[in-house]
């Protein structure tokens, strides 16, 4: 009977720990996923700005040079834009944040960056929207410095506090 008591204890830390470490990823799949994103957005820029590419084009280079799930962010907006289904680039994008705000790691506020970008994409020349562009740029590098601040402080203490959860639970228990 203690064996069993012993395996369930076991598997209760084990289990908290992952938890823990699953936390403790999330943090820093953010940060990387928002250096991804400015890259991106850099790419992008100067695809408008230098080549003259056309939009969709553009966002299909863009999602081309990238890693998941940014990259599936410009791929699906492109594929909304190319479908022709009435959608200005605005909206299209719009669908690709949606898109990303299910399959990355990255909050609202990050989100809500590049929902500003809607307003401008594709309704004005292409040194407006590179300014455009730039400005986004650097506000999600500024995101990034943040996450990475956050990264270092609560890493850590996702990665030991699962473990340390676990333990206490299994001490209340016995």
């Amino acid at each position: 009977m203690a064996w069993v008591k012993i395996m369930g204890s076991l598997m209760l830390i084990s289990a908290m720990g992952v938890w823990g470490l699953s936390g403790a990823h999330g943090i820093g799949r953010r940060s990387e996923e928002l250096k991804e994103l400015r890259f991106a957005l850099a790419f992008l820029e100067k695809e408008i700005s230098y080549m003259h590419t056309p939009l969709t084009l553009a966002l299909e280079r863009t999602a081309a040079v990238c890693h998941n799930p940014i990259a599936g962010f410009f791929q699906e907006s492109a594929r909304k834009l190319k479908a022709r289904e009435g959608l200005t680039a605005g909206e299209a994008w719009k669908q690709g944040i949606e898109w990303l705000k299910a399959q990355s790691h990255l909050k609202a506020v990050d989100l809500d960056v590049l929902s500003t970008a809607a307003q401008q994409l594709g309704m004005s020349d292409s040194s407006d929207q590179r300014k455009f562009l730039l400005m986004i740029q650097e506000e999600i590098k500024v995101q990034e410095e943040k996450a990475r601040q956050e990264q270092g402080a609560n890493q850590k203490l996702w990665s030991y506090g699962g473990f340390i959860m676990g333990i206490v639970i299994v001490l209340l228990l016995i």
